[in-house]
């Protein structure tokens, strides 16, 4: 999309290898060796200011931005594509979801949490002796692992909701 903003003069070109030497590479073709230029030492390297410049190049440049857009138009712009490039890498990387994986997911959080809430009260039993460092790294590791689960399914209701992850065996809205 932001690319409707910039129009070239010139339409790019593929690569286009017709023009390599066969020969070019091979130790035993006598014009295999590409000569360097390497500023003498003690000399910087003089380019012209920017006046003595070619035309062309400065023409070239207006025309690039010929038709720049207003920062509100590249940000819904920016914002479109990044919708565009989400729903595609989705897709790719998504090979289909259904409401059952989701429920899945659900049910992995509640386990989670209720793990962590288990070993907090655990804590607190009298059955137990003085609270240890590797205790609260345990506690530490599950809270981790029910928020990091917590975050995912909301991440994920978001995909389903935006359109970004279609569910298989639901009908659209």
């Amino acid at each position: 999309m932001l690319s409707m903003f910039s129009k070239r003069a010139e339409p790019e070109k593929p690569n286009d290898r017709s023009r390599i030497e066969v020969s070019l590479g091979r130790p035993d073709a006598a014009g295999n060796v590409t000569p360097l230029k390497v500023p003498q030492a003690g000399f910087a390297e003089v380019r012209p200011p920017r006046a003595a410049q070619p035309q062309g190049l400065a023409q070239g440049r207006a025309k690039i931005f010929e038709n720049v857009p207003s920062v509100g138009q590249y940000l819904y712009h920016l914002n479109s594509d990044i919708r565009a490039f989400t729903r595609a890498e989705t897709a790719h990387a998504v090979s289909s979801c259904t409401p059952i994986e989701v429920q899945r997911v659900a049910r992995l959080l509640a386990k989670l949490k209720g793990r962590y809430l288990a070993q907090i009260v655990d804590l607190a039993s009298g059955k137990r002796g003085p609270i240890g460092e590797l205790d609260v790294v345990d506690i530490r590791r599950a809270r981790e692992m029910a928020e990091e689960v917590e975050l995912g399914l909301a991440a994920l209701r978001q995909a389903i909701e935006n359109g970004d992850l279609a569910l298989d065996g639901v009908k659209a809205e």
